[in-house]
């Protein structure tokens, strides 16, 4: 039988670990405070230090979740509560001490739309990036009202002039805590990558670019996150941030819209009551969520364009892209040559008739495809234009990717247990059913929107699709009937990460050669992952490049 772990010493006191469900020679350390509880008079503050405790904490659970209003497929634990900002951490260092050397860290950060969400979903399980010699780290971080809240009343509380960003805040407290503390668990404190997806990797571009977070990492994964400073889809995607004058009007309003004056009766109000109106919408095109970050000229000090031509950004490797059916492509079968037609004239306008040219609907290419494959191109044109804004002021590699494996249908439907987006979706008149985005109103096929989906189905390689091989954590999805090709594109995709966590260059193992990412050429990964163009000619290239310079810049 295997023994128990040693407990390890932190800033706070002891631990105890308990060894992985599911490899032995992996610890795992659930629910480690990094702050103190948010309830109380810490609504809308800085997250504080925590007390220690006395003797040895057993960390063999997960931490409560933030509170929130789950959506979709999250698997959400349901003992939510304030006292949240915990992290979660898997080492293999136990079979390494013999050399004494540090292993490389990987801390990961949740996506949710910075509404929901959590670090003990088992979509991130970190046994099986663990196993590849990474100390791999999940954290909890406020969303939705009660992460990104602002009003002037908090910017004068702050010391900084500056409100809405506690969410990232708490990010950054849990990676100074990593800092402190994880050579503890074998972990290289001077080694450190940040990433997440969506919401996650939103996040992660806000630390490439905050003063706030230097120097507490040194490579960056960004899945889904970084598109071009002009790139309108950023209207409506993760990183979709709020100017300080919107944020703190929307701040005001919400404080009447719960029946309060001031900032000290908010914090006496309930949860539920808090929580209601939390998942709703911004009224802007692509509805993103209406709590989300915001500049504030502290943590996020200027725009995503300005910070980059300023040169304020970290000068670290980054590895970043996007997925094939994200960004804009559309699930909807029906959607037809009239549709392409009417959408292209409101997204393109002057341009469209060029856009049509390029990519005609043919025998071959239907409405939809045509519709897609122009899509598909933004979305590698776009990370290569960020590659170049980002080398104004830095030399490290960007390598940008272009993922194209499409998992297995999950059975009982693309969200089982049953999606709630989906049902949003097929049924837009029942008020009763839980919407995001687009579905919260039936919106023809000729009205070009973020995005369109089929009757209720998943497509392709969509949003999030990539995450379970990235982490290496296939054993953990319930419910999808993976195959050898599944797990052979695990490989190849937990190989990349765990190369580029190690040393910065995805490249190593025996894998296919990974390229920095050019002005006309990117990386496509999944099943066969080699170099492609942007798009299928230079005509192509040059009409993103022109669409997108001549939008405004965010």
């Amino acid at each position: 039988m295997t023994s128990a772990p040693e407990p390890v010493r932190v800033s706070s006191g002891l631990l105890q670990g308990v060894r992985s469900e599911y490899d032995e020679s992996i610890v795992v350390y659930k629910g480690v405070p990094y702050a103190a509880s948010t309830s109380g008079n810490n609504r809308w503050r800085a997250p504080q230090p925590r007390e220690p405790w006395q003797g040895v904490r057993l960390a063999d659970n997960y931490g409560s979740p933030c509170p929130q209003v789950p959506f979709g497929p999250m698997n959400i634990l349901p003992n939510q509560d304030e006292d949240c900002l915990s992290l979660n951490i898997w080492t293999p260092a136990t079979s390494a001490a013999a050399d004494d050397k540090l292993l490389p860290v990987y801390v990961w950060i949740y996506g949710g739309r910075f509404i929901a969400g959590s670090g003990s979903e088992l979509a991130y399980e970190g046994t099986g990036l663990a196993s590849k010699g990474i100390v791999v780290v999940t954290l909890n971080y406020r969303v939705g009202i009660l992460g990104f809240l602002s009003t002037p009343e908090l910017d004068e509380e702050s010391g900084h002039n500056a409100s809405g960003n506690y969410g990232i805040l708490d990010q950054i407290a849990a990676l100074k805590w990593v800092h402190e503390n994880i050579s503890a668990f074998g972990g290289d404190p001077s080694a450190v990558t940040i990433g997440g997806q969506s919401a996650g990797g939103a996040s992660t571009g806000i630390h490439i670019l905050s003063p706030l977070s230097r120097g507490l990492f040194h490579r960056a994964i960004p899945q889904s996150g970084q598109r071009y400073s002009r790139d309108p889809l950023l209207s409506g995607l993760a990183p979709a941030y709020r100017t300080k004058e919107k944020a703190t009007k929307q701040g005001v309003a919400t404080l009447a819209e719960k029946g309060v004056t001031s900032i000290a009766d908010l914090r006496k109000l309930p949860l539920d009551v808090l929580l209601e109106g939390n998942n709703k919408n911004d009224n802007v095109w692509g509805n993103p969520p209406f709590y989300r970050p915001c500049i504030d000229g502290w943590v996020m000090p200027y725009g995503f364009e300005e910070s980059l031509d300023r040169g304020i950004q970290a000068d670290v490797p980054v590895l970043t892209g996007h997925n094939a059916d994200e960004g804009g492509t559309y699930a909807d079968p029906e959607f037809d040559e009239d549709d392409l037609k009417a959408c292209a004239r409101q997204k393109y306008g002057p341009l469209a008739d060029r856009l049509l040219e390029l990519y005609p609907r043919s025998e071959a290419v239907d409405a939809r495809e045509a519709w897609n494959q122009a899509a598909r191109d933004n979305s590698r044109v776009t990370t290569a234009l960020w590659s170049e804004q980002f080398h104004k002021h830095a030399t490290s590699p960007v390598f940008g990717y272009f993922y194209t494996h499409a998992p297995p249908a999950r059975q009982g439907g693309p969200d089982a247990p049953p999606s709630r987006q989906a049902i949003g979706a097929a049924a837009p008149e029942n008020n009763a059913a839980p919407k995001l985005r687009i579905y919260e109103k039936a919106v023809p096929r000729s009205e070009y929107t973020y995005s369109k989906i089929g009757p209720g189905a998943r497509y392709g390689a969509f949003h999030g699709a990539e995450i379970p091989y990235t982490l290496n954590n296939l054993y953990a999805q319930d419910g999808y009937p993976y195959g050898n090709v599944d797990y052979e594109v695990a490989a190849i995709m937990s190989g990349y990460w765990s190369n580029f966590i190690k040393t910065g260059d995805p490249n190593g193992g025996g894998l296919p050669q990974f390229i920095p990412t050019a002005d006309d050429r990117i990386m496509r990964l999944g099943k066969d992952s080699y170099p492609i163009p942007l798009a299928d000619s230079p005509e192509r290239i040059a009409f993103w490049k022109e669409h997108l310079a001549a939008q405004k810049p965010w």
